[in-house]
This record gives structure tokens, sequence and C-alpha cells, in this order.
């Protein structure tokens, strides 16, 4: 009885992890999203936009 217990066990462990294993292979939906950017999203930025305002020194 224990033997056929540890075999049905190891069995229902195998038929589980093949299941896992065959789901996790399968391919997923692909999915298409748009995103719309505006023209000003675009545009770089002004060289004086980059500069840093120096720290006051007291």
């Amino acid at each position: 009885m224990n033997r056929r217990l540890r075999i049905l066990l190891g069995l229902l462990i195998l038929i589980i992890s093949l299941a896992l294993l065959i789901w996790g292979f399968m391919p997923l939906e692909r999915i298409t999203r748009t995103q719309p950017i505006s023209p000003t999203d675009l545009q770089l930025p002004t060289p004086s936009s980059l500069l840093i305002p120096p720290a006051a020194v007291s």
C-alpha cells in the first residue's frame, strides 16, 4: 500500500509538472497598442534650458 501511494503521488507530481511546463511554453497573445505623440514632444530642448543657474554663495 505504501509503495502504491508513493507511485501515485509521483505520477501526480509528474503530470502537474508536465502541464505547467507545457503551459509555460505557450506563446502569449500579441497586443499592439498605438500611442499618439504630439509634435511638441519630439522637439529637442533649447541649450539655454539645459543651463543650471549658479548657486548663491554668501
